[in-house]
């Protein structure tokens, strides 16, 4: 048996070769999910962490344990409790389950004063903490003095300072003082201080609390402390601490949940304890759920199209190996092999290939998982540090899942053939199918109804969900619109092949008279294929090439209007404003003090600065009468137009034109509609502004507008006027500072360029910074990643699918070469035979492809606006395909093509003419 499926593996290595490719592509995508949504959130919980450090200066992974005793509990009790509170927080540290950095406990007694003087006969005294802590040594750097004892010498106990515990203490290193005890009956006692200490190393989470806490502090031994000077009633443990520095750059995001649901039972759990607790980023780590839930969900959506594909080609070269061997397994069925016994070679090889995938899947998992960290957009990637990504357990389960699925999937062609017997498989091949078994029950027509059917029941619910007000936007992908967009594709795919074959016949016979012999054979050739393999694959061709015309206009829709939103909102590549200044006035009045304009335009990488003042507390005013608020922008109109950032089609006309009817007009405004229609105002009319001390401004309305860089139509009304003409005629305001970058101009020189001037600037709106910032998001960032990590592997599926068949093609039809030869026919003519053959199979699916996925593109890909609240996208949703991503397909079908042909070639001229020959003569 074994020796029976060696030889057969090796027989056809190559189509071994290439299940074996589709079960590593498989398994390799699904472990990519679990991997990527551990260190893409890994990396966004440590930025949150560290900003949180930023903002509250505190350590992010501080885990604590408190409990408070009173100054009567007995040394007893103090014991019991220090080894409760031990006991019960390393329980809950290990059921949390996030690795510790350090770990302390800490004794604390403050009811104690230190004699440090004498006055007038008296002592003089500080109150102060003497404090025992676990492995607080291995963490301290001595800068003087010796280490302590960790026992007594002759009664007086020793312990260390810092070199701010000594001045606010007042007392000096080397000497011994005397120690007051406030609790009932505690003799004074003697401690010496042998050094001073400092912090070991700056960044220690072991020192999480800060030194601050200690500025009254002297550090003894924490075993001194519980075998010494508790027994003799000389410590009070008023204040027993457990700390953890969680280490929580550790955190699988895999298990984020159990996390969070550990962590929800500490105030219960402490509570009735009697202790104190505080982990103050439990809320940040316990909004990671939703997050990883939400982004395992995307990446399953994502993957549905490719994983799709992958089960259909590995069905489709499973179905091909056993094509190619049918005669070989009737023979065995006709000498007495069992169905299950062939059934069980052929499972066997692909359990092999199964066991090694699952062993090499996650690491390539991991592989894809970098192609996902630094992708910027769809087949976009950029030069930023990859992701931290680590295998898990449960990336390993995600492949043995895809291996299981995938196994079954290429089991499938075997189970029919492995019941022919030789005679029953020779009479199957004269058999002519006329339809196969999906045309009879219209699985084409079935999967466009549905399809269509699910469109206008979702548009239909939404439209009026908007008109009644109950729209909510969930801000995430609906797997609805993957799922059915899909079944369209294969339904469109499906149609197309039952109704090719009608439209060639149609072809062949008004074209009759013109065909040349191999334009005759090829068409000839693919006429006669009803039911064949070039059917199943101009399908395959058709779908993966649908797909990816989907992944691509889904992904650049979404990705232009987060940049349209970011550029939109701000106005230009970059805004600033300065800090206000002024210099006073007689009479107590100020003046605002304008700098020098030119040191932005002189700023590196600026190509043009402009001029923008914005004032939100304008009133419009007609007939003398304030008729509504308003925010007015006054631009200089011809640098504005070159700077600011604004989509051409917001407008009925080029928006420049309306920049030149303030220039033409120095005295016109532009008002949005909302302001018009709220007024009343009409294009042409005669309306007034007024704000601050300034006299009224007339103008005359020059249009009415819907959009404008920078203002929000849903947030305030507007009006647009000339800089220069309400500058003469109004007092000098603060303005911002409107900046178009140079390409290939970078932030950070920016930055520096604004450093070196020391220019006064209060805020800086970067729009190229906050679309890094969104770009990076693991869920867009998961969506560009997998819908392009998608796409390439659909394309190498599919130029491995294409190969297999053309090669198979061709080493089957050696017989018919060798009568072409013998009938006269050039190599040439059999080169063109098959060239014609490609451009009728190969050809024509890859433009049936492209009608297809631009009709489903055009369908489904605008009700993704459906993410977010239509009414505040501003500006609205854009579906547009951009050509860079269709020469990226072209290009990609190029090589597909060209390289087939080269290998086709290359085989041709491998087989053995003369042979062939003679075969054609007998």
């Amino acid at each position: 048996m074994f020796t029976l499926l060696w030889r057969k593996m090796r027989n056809t290595k190559w189509m071994v070769l290439c299940l074996f490719i589709g079960f590593l592509l498989a398994a390799g995508m699904m472990s990519t999910i679990p991997i990527y949504m551990d260190a893409s959130l890994q990396r966004m919980l440590i930025k949150d962490m560290e900003q949180y450090q930023i903002d509250n200066n505190k350590y992010p992974g501080l885990y604590s344990v408190t409990k408070t005793l009173q100054i009567t509990a007995d040394t007893n009790a103090q014991q019991a409790t220090i080894d409760d509170v031990v006991s019960k927080s390393d329980s809950r540290i290990n059921a949390i389950g996030i690795a510790s950095e350090n770990s302390k406990t800490t004794l604390i007694d403050d009811c104690l004063y230190i004699v440090n003087g004498e006055r007038n006969g008296s002592e003089l005294s500080t109150r102060l903490k003497l404090i025992g802590m676990t492995d607080s040594l291995d963490h301290m750097k001595l800068v003087r003095g010796e280490l302590p004892s960790k026992t007594s010498v002759d009664g007086v106990y020793e312990g260390l300072a810092s070199e701010d515990a000594l001045k606010t203490l007042g007392i000096n290193m080397g000497n011994t003082y005397k120690i007051v005890s406030l609790a009932a009956g505690v003799e004074p006692y003697y401690v010496k201080i042998t050094g001073v200490y400092e912090q070991k190393t700056d960044n220690d989470s072991y020192w999480a609390e800060t030194l601050d806490s200690y500025l009254n502090a002297i550090f003894v031994d924490y075993d001194m402390v519980r075998n010494d000077l508790m027994p003799a009633g000389r410590f009070n443990a008023v204040n027993i601490a457990r700390r953890y520095s969680l280490d929580y750059h550790t955190l699988d995001m895999n298990r984020i949940s159990a996390v969070t649901a550990e962590l929800e039972k500490d105030d219960a759990f402490y509570k009735e304890a009697g202790y104190a607790h505080e982990f103050n980023v439990a809320d940040i780590i316990g909004n990671y759920t939703e997050r990883a839930e939400k982004l395992t969900r995307i990446l399953w959506i994502l993957q549905i199209p490719a994983m799709v594909m992958l089960a259909f080609y590995l069905f489709m070269v499973s179905q091909l190996n056993v094509d190619r061997e049918r005669n070989e397994i009737a023979v065995f069925k006709s000498r007495g092999a069992s169905s299950w016994q062939i059934f069980g070679m052929y499972a066997a090889e692909s359990g092999i290939l199964g066991i090694v995938t699952l062993v090499v899947a996650p690491f390539i998992g991991l592989v894809l998982c970098q192609f996902l960290g630094v992708s910027n957009g769809f087949l976009e990637f950029v030069n930023r540090t990859g992701i931290a990504a680590k295998i898990t357990g449960i990336s390993i389960i995600y492949a043995l899942l895809a291996v299981v699925v995938f196994f079954l999937t290429t089991m499938i062609p075997i189970i029919p053939a492995s019941k022919l017997t030789i005679v029953q498989y020779k009479q199957s091949r004269t058999k002519v199918v006329k339809m196969s078994l999906w045309e009879k029950c219209g699985v084409d027509i079935v999967l466009l109804a549905v399809s269509f059917g699910f469109l206008y029941f979702y548009t239909t619910n939404i439209t009026n969900s908007i008109a009644e007000g109950t729209f909510e936007a969930t801000g995430e992908l609906d797997p609805l619109l993957f799922i059915f967009s899909t079944l369209m594709i294969l339904g469109f795919g499906l149609l197309f092949i039952r109704i090719y074959p009608y439209l060639l016949r149609l072809v062949y016979y008004v074209l009759r008279p013109f065909w040349t012999p191999s334009q005759y054979m090829a068409i000839t050739t693919v006429c006669r294929s009803q039911g064949g393999k070039e059917r199943f694959l101009m399908l395959f061709l058709v779908m993966t090439f649908s797909f990816g015309l989907f992944s691509a206009n889904t992904a650049r829709a979404i990705n232009n209007n987060i940049s349209d939103r970011i550029y939109y909102e701000n106005g230009a590549d970059v805004v600033m404003t300065e800090y206000s200044l002024s210099t006073s006035e007689e009479g107590g009045s100020s003046a605002y003090v304008e700098t020098d304009f030119s040191r932005y335009e002189a700023l590196d990488g600026v190509e043009i600065a402009t001029k923008v003042l914005v004032n939100d507390n304008v009133k419009l005013r007609i007939a003398n009468k304030n008729v509504a608020d308003l925010t007015l922008m006054a631009i200089e109109p011809d640098k504005f137009a070159q700077t600011a950032w604004f989509r051409n089609d917001l407008l009925p006309i080029h928006w420049w034109n309306y920049c030149n009817a303030l220039v033409e007009s120095r005295s016109g405004v532009i008002i949005s509609r909302g302001l018009a229609e709220k007024s009343n105002v009409s294009q042409g009319d005669i309306i007034s502004f007024k704000w601050g001390g300034n006299d009224s401004l007339d103008t005359t309305v020059m249009a009415i507008v819907d959009y404008w860089p920078g203002l929000n139509p849903n947030e305030c009304d507007f009006a647009v006027m000339n800089y220069n003409y309400v500058r003469a005629r109004t007092e000098l305001e603060p303005y911002q500072i409107w900046l178009k970058m140079k390409d290939g101009a970078t932030s950070e020189a920016l930055y520096k360029s604004i450093e070196e001037s020391m220019l006064p600037l209060e805020s800086v709106k970067d729009s190229s910074q906050m679309l890094i910032s969104e770009k990076t998001d693991p869920s867009l960032q998961g969506m560009n990643g997998a819908l392009t990590l998608g796409f390439i592997i659909i394309m190498v599926m599919t130029i491995i699918g294409f190969l297999i068949y053309w090669i198979l093609s061709i080493k089957g039809r050696t017989l018919q070469f060798g009568i072409l030869r013998a009938m006269g026919v050039s190599f040439g003519e059999i080169i063109g035979i098959l060239g014609y053959e490609q451009l009728l199979v190969s050809g024509v699916s890859i433009i049936c492809a492209f009608i297809i996925g631009g009709v489903t593109s055009d369908l489904f890909v605008p009700l993704f606006q459906y993410m977010y609240n239509v009414n505040e996208q501003i500006p609205p949703y854009r579906v547009a395909a951009m050509q860079a991503d269709y020469i990226k397909m072209y290009i990609l079908i190029a090589i597909m093509l060209l390289g087939g042909f080269a290998i086709l070639g290359a085989i041709i001229r491998k087989i053995n003419i003369n042979k062939a020959l003679k075969l054609g003569e007998d």
